[in-house]
Parts: structure tokens; C-alpha cells; sequence
């Protein structure tokens, strides 16, 4: 088999599996490849399709000229085709880019907020699960102080409080500038990163996508992802 009919039977490949992918008919009006790359999630991947797209037209409609090959596609393109082909049938999971339970920095409603918020400025994270019994009961996070102190005071705020001094500010819809996402194990990284690039609602931020057993609040953490997270993926 020569480099073009590989070419040719790997985009064929990549049409198919996009085809399932989309629910579609193979026979039906309209390329699946378009409709990937017009996608959030084919998006880093949309020059490259297009070129593709090119030379695949060519070789199905103008592959000689005067008996020869007009064109013959490099190794490199169709093991692109191959790797976006893999992508589709097996996208990565979420959780493959998480920061895991086990390293996550987490805290209960018996711990000192200022030993927890010494922890959050030395190790760099910026919102920390409060857990009971391993199930996510809420977020604790520097806007969470910086909440209470508007609505109690700057003076209510003193060294000997504990996490469980915020509660009625730990649930995720308490808080008021930012939001938090919860996926199951089999969310994928694309799933995540839609979820980031959503438009911001009221105000509200995503902060953080959890991972938990059972896709919601309430479920044991697996891990948790922030913006760095994704782009760094």
C-alpha cells in the first residue's frame, strides 16, 4: 500500500469513528470532520484537520496528473490521523490530570482556619475541601474568610477559629463569587475543559472541578482540577 492509500484509509478510519462519536449517519449530508473541528473540542486540532481535508480532496478527486501522483502525503499526516483517531475512540480522563485525593490539601470543621490558611500560602492552593468521613461536605476557600468578615465584621475574625466557624459559608452554592463543578470518573478532559470555557454566569467563576465516585457534591473526592490543570494538559 502506498503513502497516499494509507493516507486515504486512515481518514476514512478518523470518519467513522467521529460518525459514532456524533451519533451520525456515515452516508448522511456533511462531513463529520467539519463538524470535530468546529467543535471546543477539536479546536487545537483544526489546522491540521483542514490541511487534511485538503489533501484528501485531492487525492479523491485529482489524485494525476498526466499519470503521476499530484501529491503524496508524509508518514507524519497519517500518523497524525492515527492519533487523532485514538483520541476519539479513547479520550483521556479527567482524572489522568487531577491533583489526587491522596495530595489534594483537605481539611475537616475541627481544624484551626489560620493553620489551614498557612498550608494554602506554602503549598500554592487556593481552595481546599472540607471533608467528613471522606464525602466532600463543603469548600473552604480566601474569599470564604473574606466574606465572613463583611457580614460579621473584620474583628469577628480572630486566630482561635476553627473551619467549622464558616459553615453555613462551606456548601458550594454559599459562595459568592465563584462556583465549583462535580463529574464522575469517567468524565473526560474535554468534559472539563467545556466546563472552563463556558461563558461566566452571574459573576460566578468555576474555581474547581471535582472528581467524585458518584459525579456530585456530597460523594467521595477522587481528585480536583483547576484552571492550571487543563491548560497545563
Amino acid at each position: 500500500m502506498g503513502r497516499a492509500e494509507e493516507f486515504l484509509d486512515n481518514y476514512r478510519l478518523l470518519e467513522e469513528e467521529l460518525c459514532k462519536k456524533y451519533n451520525i449517519d456515515e452516508k448522511s449530508f456533511g462531513s463529520p470532520i467539519v463538524r470535530f473541528i468546529n467543535d471546543k473540542e477539536g479546536k487545537e486540532y483544526r489546522d491540521r484537520l483542514n490541511l487534511c481535508r485538503e489533501i484528501r480532496n485531492l487525492l479523491s478527486h485529482h489524485a494525476e496528473f498526466e499519470g503521476e501522483r499530484i501529491i503524496e502525503p508524509s508518514n507524519s499526516m497519517t500518523e497524525f490521523l492515527k492519533s487523532v483517531t485514538e483520541y476519539i475512540k479513547k479520550p483521556p480522563l479527567a482524572v489522568n490530570y487531577a491533583t489526587l485525593f491522596e495530595n489534594i490539601l483537605k481539611t475537616s470543621l475541627s481544624q484551626k482556619a489560620r493553620v489551614v490558611m498557612r498550608k494554602m500560602q506554602r503549598q500554592g492552593f487556593s481552595h481546599v475541601p472540607v471533608t467528613e468521613g471522606g464525602e466532600l461536605i463543603g469548600v473552604f476557600s480566601i474569599s470564604t474568610v473574606f466574606t465572613f468578615a463583611l457580614n460579621n465584621g473584620m474583628s469577628s475574625v480572630n486566630d482561635d477559629m476553627t473551619i467549622g466557624d464558616f459553615a453555613e459559608l462551606l456548601p458550594p452554592d454559599k459562595h459568592e463569587n465563584e462556583k465549583f463543578c462535580f463529574m464522575g470518573k469517567d468524565a473526560t478532559l474535554a468534559d472539563v475543559r467545556g466546563e472552563f470555557n463556558k461563558k461566566v454566569q452571574r459573576s460566578k467563576r468555576l474555581a474547581a472541578v471535582f472528581i467524585t465516585d458518584n459525579g456530585s457534591f456530597g460523594g467521595r473526592i477522587v481528585g480536583m482540577l483547576t484552571p492550571w490543570d487543563v491548560i497545563n494538559a
